[in-house]
């Protein structure tokens, strides 16, 4: 390795001076990305991400990119990976892609996965070089009422506590799910709001959602027996709200059948990917 280029923990730099090495590293992204301090100290919180397994880039003692290492026991996933734009296309990427694979490994982990946006060619070329394989897609989606369309009364359903729900969160989730949408994650939320469908006096489904400007809200969390359940609790969200969005999607859950059918529609997609570190 060229002695200019070293590597350091993410946990050595202040917070603040990490979110902004953060926010320049996904400049020129298809999506734009503002890392507050506080917004990183709730992902580092929520994801689990181990600021001390999460490499910093070093080049002439400058850092210029970033690595977030989340570790859950024996799998770890990457929350974000960067370089600032002045040291793209050096070959940087790759060094910080190994390096990343090996912090996690290092940390316990038997199996890592990400998530890159699948018309994120060059990204996902240098994780395949690194060792991962694309595994599954996962989908962002979202609903829009139609200008002038009437509101659906849609069905009458009960406000559900976040923590009685997941309770449930085994039983009703058929596919596993994203890193982000996992248990762990989801308790470690705050500001969540419930939606449950019972039958009898078992529950059949549940949305777990977070209100977003301009009357919006987001998914955090669709747990269904059937796509029945699923479609009914999806008709009283969108009689509360004009747009209705969701990230992390699996392609083949039976709850993303349900959120096409519903008239969700595909806004994007990322591969995630995999790789074994025993």
């Amino acid at each position: 390795m060229d002695n200019d280029i070293q590597f350091a923990p993410a946990g050595t730099l202040p917070l603040d001076q990490l979110a902004k090495l953060f926010t320049r590293s996904f400049e020129g992204y298809f999506y734009a990305t503002t890392m507050l301090p506080d917004q990183l100290a709730q992902r580092v919180r929520v994801e689990q991400i181990d600021l001390w397994r999460s490499p910093l880039l070093l080049v002439a003692g400058e850092p210029v990119g970033v690595a977030l290492v989340a570790l859950r026991g024996e799998r770890a996933w990457c929350g974000g990976f960067g370089i600032v734009p002045p040291s793209r296309g050096k070959g940087l990427a790759l060094l910080l892609a190994q390096q990343m694979l090996a912090e996690a490994r290092a940390g316990g982990a038997l199996r890592f996965t990400l998530e890159v946006l699948t018309r994120n060619e060059r990204a996902a070329q240098v994780y395949q070089r690194a060792g991962l394989r694309s595994v599954r897609d996962l989908l962002i989606l979202e609903w829009r009422r139609s200008p002038g369309a009437p509101t659906d009364a849609g069905p009458a359903l009960a406000n559900g506590e976040p923590e009685d729900l997941l309770a449930t969160f085994g039983r009703l989730h058929l596919t596993p799910p994203a890193w982000q949408r996992d248990l762990p994650a989801l308790l470690a939320r705050s500001g969540l709001r419930g939606l449950a469908l019972s039958e009898g006096d078992q529950l059949s489904a549940y949305i777990l959602y977070q209100e977003a400007p301009g009357g919006g809200a987001r998914i955090i969390d669709l747990g269904a027996q059937d796509q029945s359940a699923a479609l009914r609790l999806l008709a009283s969200l969108k009689q509360r709200f004009e747009r209705v969005m969701t990230v992390n999607e699996p392609d083949d859950s039976p709850t993303t059948r349900a959120l096409v059918a519903a008239g969700f529609i595909e806004l994007d997609r990322q591969h995630e990917m995999a790789a074994d570190l025993a």
